[in-house]
């Protein structure tokens, strides 16, 4: 009598073992620049379970943005979140396409140290990037060449790593100036450091934070890189739609 149920249960157990719901879920490697308000949707998509509702195991590991750019191409990761390196390379012709695009205006500060005033002001000195070639560097150069410096000449760009290894970098004096995204221009100016520009005056149109992928992923996978967009997109519209809980994702 125990066992009455127990074909039942093996049919049940089987379907359900075989259903989309039960699927073990595609492990995709994602890099992101730094940890930076640019991530956001995507780590909402993480912890709100967006990508797992699209079947996929997304795993975030943290490479510099031409770096990152690099690892894609080299096949280390799926994805990248370095849109500036993304464009630059498929300008240049290598087989990359930005499928998403998190912000369409940049969202970077130039902070610079307290006796620094104006942009100007950085004739000499030494100016803090992420990467070569990505993003930031861009950004900086334009900033720099705007304002009458020629970049590596009038003011000298430095790779000193990440958006908080930049900080550092700052605090202890070894650079005059590094763009910045938020909250850290804000946590600087009230230690007395300086904005003295806004990337967004300079460029009013440049994705910040995307998807970059390989012209070969998008040919060969291309339910994949579907549903990681889809994925984004529901982080992406949940932070607009859900600032409160959005907020609180952001502070922890």
């Amino acid at each position: 009598m125990r066992h009455k149920h127990l074909p039942v249960l093996v049919v049940l157990a089987l379907t359900l073992g075989t259903s989309p719901l039960f699927a073990q879920a595609k492990k995709v490697r994602f890099s992101v620049s730094s940890i930076s308000i640019a991530e956001i949707p995507f780590k909402i998509a993480q912890v709100k379970g967006f990508y797992r509702e699209e079947g996929l195991n997304v795993e975030v590991i943290l490479i510099r943005g031409a770096v990152g750019l690099q690892a894609l191409l080299g096949g280390s990761v799926d994805y990248t979140s370095a849109s500036g390196s993304t464009i630059a390379a498929a300008v240049r012709g290598l087989p990359v396409k930005l499928a998403f695009i998190v912000a369409a205006k940049p969202q970077f500060d130039l902070i610079a140290q307290p006796q620094i005033r104006s942009v100007q002001d950085l004739k000499g000195k030494l100016v803090g990037i992420s990467s070569r070639g990505g993003s930031i560097d861009l950004l900086t150069q334009i900033i720099l060449q705007k304002n009458g410096l020629t970049p590596n000449k009038d003011a000298v760009s430095i790779v000193v790593g990440g958006q908080e290894d930049t900080v550092l970098a700052l605090r202890a004096g070894r650079i005059a100036a590094a763009l910045l995204t938020p909250p850290r221009p804000l946590i600087l100016q009230r230690e007395g450091f300086n904005r003295i520009a806004y990337s967004g005056d300079y460029m009013s149109t440049y994705p910040t934070g995307g998807i970059g992928v390989t012209d070969d992923k998008i040919k060969s996978a291309p339910a994949e890189v579907f549903a990681f967009v889809r994925g984004s997109l529901k982080g992406l519209r949940f932070a607009k739609q859900n600032r409160a809980e959005a907020i609180k994702i952001i502070a922890e």
